[in-house]
């Protein structure tokens, strides 16, 4: 067990020295955060370490002797271990016996127990400052422990009862994150004017992109000429986050392209050839997922090309700018009850794939983040909903959240894994890499894979603060070992009092969408109030948010939509195309006190770990208070929402065709209790 304490004291005692000295430490998070990862598999690999029927099948296949004994040590134990813990411990015991993983499941279960002490240390928002002391001086004491048994006193203390603050679980490894400044930003222009002006000037369909337009520049003012979403301030923070890097750029970027795209394209790449003329070692690494582009993929490649080829031509940028395709082979099909399965993974099956627009699997690198200078003193980020293509994310409703300070190096931290992704050695995984005869496949860059990798590895650990505000990172990793989001957001909305208010693209996650009712059901008087999206973009009459829409409204959730736009294009040559605004945010609020943002859907497959997603819990309260007094604002206006349903009942249509409130309501229903039973069917 000295490994396992030297992991342990190394995670505490940096935990200990965040109080003592002015200088954040990350290594204790880092270290927690891959001691989780390094142990996923083993905790929870096997279906039998995650379900309590396939391990009662396993332990009857055993000897009767054994089973007896079995039975016996979970009959002992199945009050004082928690049933995450017990079941894989029980699974190594006596079904695939290892001595070795049972002491590792101890030492993962005193980890848990030790974040959750740190939690409560470093919890904003609670109240007893001498008990979250104490809290700290026990980590520091039950970090040395050693030989651990299911008796030892660190693995059976009621600690709820020393602490009654306290929750008995820890939500994310890596804690809370002190010392930064946040803001969240959350403006650009909806008009239809401002849709018009980008369907006017679309670089498909018999347009083209022309860098020499006037509106190809960035502005770097409010009265220069330029192109004017770069006037906006969402757009605006990450022009002035690129002016502003002095050592490195880190993109990952779901959807990029159009005027947009080209745009912050030209304008990253000649300030690369700025920086690096001040520092000959500063880097710019953009990954992006090529498998997926929901229809765009004639808006950004184009910027993609220009990105590649100046990269490959401007000596001003040599050895400067990685463009990494993402690896999103390790993540959890999206698409449920093994319909995959029944697609051979062949080189014909993929070559008719890569001709598709959306990844057959619903595998997808769904990130828009950007890090500037993770190094330095003063590290940024920002990352939410927001996509920067025209026609995704240019008129769309967005919110994002920048981040100053020691947290914003943290996100840099969790992406390492996804450019060792991308840089795999996996032959397997490489032959599903799209586009690897146009060049974007990545192995030009494996002679480099470990000068690329030493690069983006975070080696600073301590850094100073530059705020005073906690952050605590969300998100569904490269491989979904991490998919912490939706826990967070059940426990947010379970602690309720007062009111909850969430603006989002989808609501049809039945985790959360039970949560809300049950909390509404124990606090009737808690105000749970929704801003959905009507889902205009798939022309179903609300599908598929409709699907518990009904539930949630007879258990006293509101629920309301914005009135979005819905424009067609004329474009150059000839062709028609409607496109329909979005209601894209991604944000909750409870109470005025806690706020979770990022580009986490409320629905399944994101939660699940399907798609790569990042996102943040914030409790910075005039932040929070100037997003609620927005939302309150907003939800009183009838020009700026209505009521979610077009027609006084449920009318979805298909094929263009409006259902019969009858129809409607079987598919409706029907849709809803099979997502009830997905996590069953598929035994997750």
């Amino acid at each position: 067990m000295k490994k396992a304490a030297l992991i342990l004291t190394s995670l505490m005692m940096g935990s200990v020295s965040l109080a003592q000295t002015p200088g954040i430490s990350l290594k204790e998070r880092i270290v927690a955060m891959d001691f989780y990862k390094s142990n996923h598999d083993m905790m929870f690999g096997a279906e039998a370490c995650r379900r309590v029927e396939t391990l009662l099948s396993e332990i009857k296949k055993l000897p009767t002797a054994e089973q007896s004994r079995a039975r016996a040590f979970v009959k002992t134990y199945e009050g004082q271990v928690p049933e995450k813990i017990l079941l894989p411990l029980v699974y190594w015991k006596f079904v695939k016996k290892s001595s070795v993983n049972e002491s590792k499941i101890l030492q993962y279960w005193l980890q848990t127990r030790l974040q959750a002490l740190r939690d409560y240390a470093d919890h904003p928002l609670k109240k007893d400052k001498a008990a979250q002391a104490a809290a700290r001086g026990l980590m520091t004491t039950w970090s040395s422990a050693r030989n651990l048994s299911l008796n030892s006193v660190e693995l059976t203390e009621n600690l709820q009862r020393r602490f009654p603050e306290m929750d008995d679980y820890s939500l994310v490894a890596g804690g809370f994150v002190p010392g930064n400044v946040v803001e969240l930003v959350s403006h650009n222009e909806i008009s239809p004017e401002r849709i018009q002006w980008f369907n006017d000037r679309v670089i498909f369909a018999g347009g083209k992109l022309d860098f020499n337009q006037p509106y190809m520049k960035m502005p770097l003012h409010k009265d220069d000429e330029g192109h004017p979403s770069f006037k906006d301030p969402m757009f605006a923070k990450i022009r002035d986050m690129i002016l502003s890097s002095k050592e490195s750029i880190f993109i990952d970027i779901f959807l990029f392209g159009g005027t947009m795209g080209g745009t912050l394209s030209k304008f990253l790449l000649d300030q690369a050839v700025i920086k690096k003329k001040a520092n000959p070692n500063f880097k710019v690494l953009m990954l992006h997922d090529y498998a997926t582009n929901y229809n765009m993929k004639d808006e950004m490649m184009p910027i993609f090309e220009y990105i590649k080829n100046r990269a490959a031509t401007d000596p001003g940028l040599k050895g400067s700018v990685y463009l990494l395709q993402a690896n999103i082979q390790r993540h959890p099909p999206g698409i449920p009850f093994g319909i995959t399965n029944l697609v051979p993974k062949t080189e014909e099956t993929f070559k008719a794939l890569e001709k598709r627009n959306t990844y057959y699997e619903s595998k997808i690198d769904h990130s828009k983040v950007i890090v500037v200078d993770a190094e330095s003193d003063a590290p940024q980020a920002y990352f939410g909903s927001k996509n920067w293509s025209d026609h995704s994310g240019g008129y769309y409703y967005d919110n994002a959240l920048y981040v100053k300070g020691p947290a914003a190096a943290l996100v840099q931290a969790a992406y390492y894994d996804d450019v060792d992704a991308a840089l795999t050695t996996d032959v397997n995984e490489r032959k599903w890499f799209y586009y690897k005869e146009q060049g974007y496949s990545n192995e030009a860059y494996l002679k480099n894979r470990d000068q690329i990798l030493s690069w983006f590895k975070l080696k600073r650990m301590t850094f100073p603060a530059v705020g005073n505000q906690p952050v605590r990172l969300a998100e569904a990793n490269v491989d979904a070992k991490i998919k912490d989001t939706r826990n967070m957001l059940v426990d947010m909305i379970s602690k309720a009092e007062s009111h909850i208010y969430m603006e989002h693209l989808f609501i049809y996650d039945k985790y959360i969408n039970d949560a809300l009712m049950k909390r509404k059901a124990q606090v009737p008087g808690l105000k749970i109030r929704i801003l959905a999206d009507h889902n205009g973009n798939f022309a179903m009459g609300g599908l598929p948010n409709t699907l518990f829409l009904d539930q949630m409204l007879r258990h006293g959730v509101e629920v309301k939509a914005r009135r979005t736009l819905g424009i067609e294009a004329r474009f150059p040559n000839g062709k028609t195309q409607g496109y329909h605004q979005e209601n894209h945010r991604k944000i909750t609020s409870v109470d005025g006190k806690v706020m979770l943002v990022g580009s986490s859907n409320l629905n399944p497959d994101t939660l699940q770990g399907s798609f790569r997603e990042f996102g943040a819990q914030i409790f910075d309260q005039k932040v929070i208070g100037g997003f609620e007094e927005e939302f309150t604002q907003a939800w009183g206006d009838d020009k700026q929402v209505g009521p979610f349903y077009e027609t006084e009942r449920l009318q979805l249509q298909l094929s263009g065709k409006t259902l019969s409130p009858e129809v409607s309501k079987i598919i409706n229903d029907l849709g809803a209790t099979l997502l009830r039973a997905k996590d069953d069917i598929e035994k997750r």
